[in-house]
C-alpha cells in the first residue's frame, strides 16, 4: 500500500475510488502500530461525523452489534479446546478486530464512508458576495437578514450569502450606513481593518477613508467597537445614540463625542457637505460624489487651506461649483470630460 494514499485517507482527502483501495487493504493486510492508532482516531471521529438523517448506519452501534454477535459465535462453539483456545485469543488482540470489522462491515463501511465523505467534499467555503459603488453611483443592498445596507459612491462590501448559525459578519472599505434587523443569537460585525463593529439590531454610519481613518456614529440602539489584536482583542467604547468614534490610524488614537446628523449622515439623503474643508478635500469629495475628474490650475491660488463650510442639497455639479467659486473666486468649465477650475 502506497504510503501517500495512507496519509491522504487519514488526512480525509481520498477520492471515493481511493477510499474503496484502502478499505479493501485493510481487510486482507497487515497494519503497523502506529496505523492501528490512527485507525482507532479514525474511527472515533466516525462517532462525531454529522451522517445524513436517512442513513441509519451508525457507526458505534455496528461495531458493538458485531462484537456481541462474535462473542454468541465464540460461546455457541463446539470445536476442540485447543482450537476454542486459539480463538479467544485472537478476540483480544486489537488487529483481529479490525480485520474482523473491516470484513463484516466492508459493504456498509463503504456505503457510509462514502456518503460522510462525498458530504465532506460538497462542503464549500461560503459563497462571497461583493458589491462595489463606483463614483457618483450609491446602492441600496438588502440582506437575507432583513438587515439593510445603503453603500456610499467608491465603497465596497464583501459578505457571505449565507451568514452562520452564530455570526452576520461585513467587511467594509469606504462609507455605508446600516440598518441591522434584530437577532440576539447572532451579533451583526462590521470589520473595518483592524476594528470591529458589532451590534444585534440598531442603525449606524461608518465611514472607512482612503487614508484608513475611521468615523463611526451612532444612530440608534448601542454597538461595542473593538480593536483586532493577534494576542488579544481590546474593546474601544461603547456607543450610544448620538455619539461618534473617530480613529486615526497614524496615530493609535481615537476620540469620542457628540456629531452633527446632517454632517455625518444627510448624504443618504443628497445632502453634500463640507466643514472646513480644504481645496483638496473638496476637490476629492466632489469627484467621488458626482463620478468625475477634476482638475485644477492653482495659477495665482497661493492659500489652498480654503476652510470652507457649506451645504448643498440635491444640487447640479454646476450649481455647487458656482458656489463655492463665488465665495474662493474662480470658474469652471468643463473639457473632454474634464472639469477644470481656473482662478479669477
Amino acid at each position: 500500500m502506497n504510503k501517500h494514499l495512507l496519509d491522504r485517507f487519514y488526512e480525509g482527502k481520498c477520492s471515493p475510488e481511493e477510499l474503496q483501495q484502502v478499505l479493501t487493504w485493510f481487510q486482507s493486510n497487515e497494519i503497523t502500530p502506529e496505523q492501528e492508532l490512527d485507525l482507532n482516531f479514525v474511527w472515533q471521529e466516525a462517532e462525531q461525523t454529522d451522517i445524513p438523517i436517512n442513513h441509519s448506519h451508525d457507526p458505534k452501534k455496528l461495531f458493538l452489534k458485531l462484537k456481541e454477535q462474535l462473542k454468541e459465535t465464540t460461546d455457541s462453539d463446539d470445536c476442540a479446546p485447543d482450537e476454542h483456545q486459539a480463538l479467544v485469543i485472537k478476540l483480544h488482540q486489537p488487529l483481529f478486530w479490525l480485520k474482523a470489522v473491516a470484513a463484516v462491515l466492508l459493504p456498509l463501511c463503504l456505503v457510509w464512508a462514502f456518503i460522510a465523505y462525498t458530504s465532506t467534499l460538497k462542503t464549500k467555503s461560503p459563497t462571497i458576495v461583493s458589491v462595489t459603488t463606483k463614483p457618483g453611483i450609491r446602492k441600496t443592498i438588502k440582506l437575507a437578514d432583513g438587515s439593510t445596507i445603503i453603500l456610499n459612491a467608491g465603497s465596497k462590501i464583501t459578505y457571505p450569502k449565507d451568514f452562520t448559525p452564530h455570526t452576520r459578519e461585513i467587511k467594509l472599505w469606504g462609507e455605508a450606513f446600516f440598518e441591522v434587523a434584530k437577532d440576539s443569537l447572532r451579533p451583526f460585525i462590521v470589520h473595518t481593518g483592524n476594528i470591529s463593529t458589532k451590534a444585534l439590531g440598531t442603525s449606524f454610519n461608518i465611514n472607512y477613508s482612503q487614508e484608513n481613518n475611521l468615523a463611526i456614529a451612532l444612530a440608534t440602539g448601542l454597538v461595542e467597537i473593538t480593536k483586532e489584536k493577534p494576542e488579544l482583542n481590546k474593546r474601544m467604547s461603547l456607543l450610544i445614540p448620538g455619539q461618534q468614534l473617530y480613529y486615526d490610524h497614524h496615530s493609535d488614537k481615537y476620540q469620542v463625542a457628540s456629531y452633527n446628523r446632517t454632517e455625518v449622515l444627510g448624504w443618504q439623503q443628497g445632502i453634500l457637505y463640507f466643514k472646513k474643508a480644504d481645496m483638496k478635500q473638496i476637490v476629492r469629495k466632489l469627484e467621488n460624489w458626482y463620478g468625475v475628474t477634476i482638475e485644477v490650475d492653482t495659477y495665482g491660488e497661493k492659500d489652498t487651506s480654503w476652510n470652507y463650510t457649506g451645504e448643498y442639497h440635491n444640487e447640479t455639479l454646476d450649481k455647487v461649483l458656482e458656489g463655492i467659486g463665488f465665495v474662493k473666486d474662480f470658474t469652471h468649465q468643463e473639457t473632454n470630460g474634464k472639469v477644470i477650475i481656473k482662478f479669477n
